[in-house]
């Protein structure tokens, strides 16, 4: 029983490790989003601004994955955790 009180509370910190890891990608995620504008109306001189706009949209493209995979992995352990425990418990 020891290592299996061991082994749900191991996967609690790593389900909360992961967890910090997903609101810190969040947080990074929408603080580059803030400097996203909807809508642009530029003149031929200020091209230089949609370059930097299109700097931030791609950051954001290649965040996504990452926070998508972070989260699943994040869901699938809290699952995983919260199945072996009921599991303890019945049993």
């Amino acid at each position: 029983m020891p290592l299996a009180i061991s082994l749900v509370l191991g996967m609690l910190v790593a389900w909360a490790a992961l967890g910090v890891i997903l609101l810190v990608l969040i947080i990074y995620r929408s603080r580059l989003s803030a400097h996203e504008a909807g809508q642009l109306f530029l003149d031929p001189g200020e091209a230089h601004l949609e370059r930097e706009q299109r700097a931030v949209f791609q950051r954001i493209e290649r965040l996504a994955p990452y926070l998508w995979g972070v989260f699943i992995t994040w869901l699938v352990l809290g699952v995983a955790t919260s199945g072996l425990w009921v599991w303890q418990q019945l049993r």
